[in-house]
């Protein structure tokens, strides 16, 4: 398989049509559809399924659709990078899920940008499973995730930590409390991260499991559950430091009592050589958390 053979395959999909793909790539729409049957044949498998308007993606189509998105955006990255040797630069890729992490490594980054003007940095949200398969797919040069031990890979312990309390409209009796404690939940109706990770810690800070039936309503993105807070649909569990940057005056937010807080690391692969950037910034990264506990 080539790189191009696979930048035209994306086209297709995308486009959901040979003769708009053809169009776009500025190639004649006979010589793609045999590039198509010829990629096809080399695999052994059916791409696409040929209807009268639009072409639809088989299961093994939509499989190397993902694999060639992987690939040519690992291929572009290696291309910038090597081009940007001399002239240090190039794109520094970064996955979080909702963390407070995010503020410190975005201005480390911020902070190497001054110093290297060719540096790209891309922030993309995931689960914590998503983002980990991405790193280990070579989309990411590094990865925020909660937790300590990152026996898989290398990883930096951030500084910071994130806290979790309940959110609630304003007007809820729960509101004179300026602490929440597993007594004081315990029969809520509650809406919580739909993150494994968070769920199975809070049920650990209850000291039971949660019954089903209390539970309205999940989310991935606070914005959701401040929104849903706000109809009045339950209390939400949430990051203090997200909900408390919310202009919605008519939502309060509680610390849970004892808190309950999830060390932030930075983590990346122990097998990859970084590149040139990245190595920068992880530098830097460290002297920044030096400081910071000194």
């Amino acid at each position: 398989m080539e790189l191009q053979t696979l930048r035209n395959f994306i086209e297709i999909a995308d486009h959901g049509s040979i003769t708009a793909a053809a169009r776009t790539l500025g190639i004649s729409q006979p010589g793609l559809s045999r590039q198509l049957k010829d990629l096809e044949k080399e695999l052994g498998v059916k791409l696409l399924v040929r209807g009268n308007r639009r072409v639809t993606l088989t299961e093994d189509g939509t499989y190397l659709l993902n694999r060639a998105r992987e690939l040519t955006a690992i291929a572009e990255r290696t291309k910038n990078n090597l081009q940007s040797k001399h002239a240090l630069g190039g794109d520094l890729y970064i996955g979080a899920g909702e963390t407070s992490g995010k503020r410190l490594v975005l201005h480390v980054a911020q902070e190497l940008r001054h110093q290297y003007p060719g540096l790209h940095v891309h922030v993309t949200y995931g689960s914590d499973e998503g983002l980990v398969a991405n790193l280990e797919a070579g989309m990411y040069d590094f990865i925020l995730r909660p937790g300590k031990q990152q026996t898989q890979y290398e990883s930096l312990l951030l500084p910071v930590r994130d806290a979790w309390g309940i959110l609630m409209t304003s007007d809820d009796p729960l509101t004179d409390n300026l602490l929440m404690t597993p007594t004081d939940i315990g029969d809520s109706e509650l809406i919580l991260p739909r993150a494994t990770h968070a769920r199975n810690t809070f049920e650990h800070w209850l000291g039971q499991g949660m019954d089903p039936a209390y539970i309205v309503g999940t989310y991935d993105l606070t914005v959701d559950a401040l929104g849903m807070t706000a109809v009045g649909l339950g209390r939400a569990l949430c990051l203090e430091y997200l909900a408390t940057q919310s202009p919605n005056t008519s939502l309060t937010f509680r610390p849970l009592a004892p808190a309950l807080a999830d060390p932030v690391a930075l983590v990346w692969k122990r097998d990859r050589e970084l590149s040139r950037i990245a190595q920068r910034f992880l530098s830097m990264m460290k002297r920044t958390i030096d400081e910071a506990n000194h």
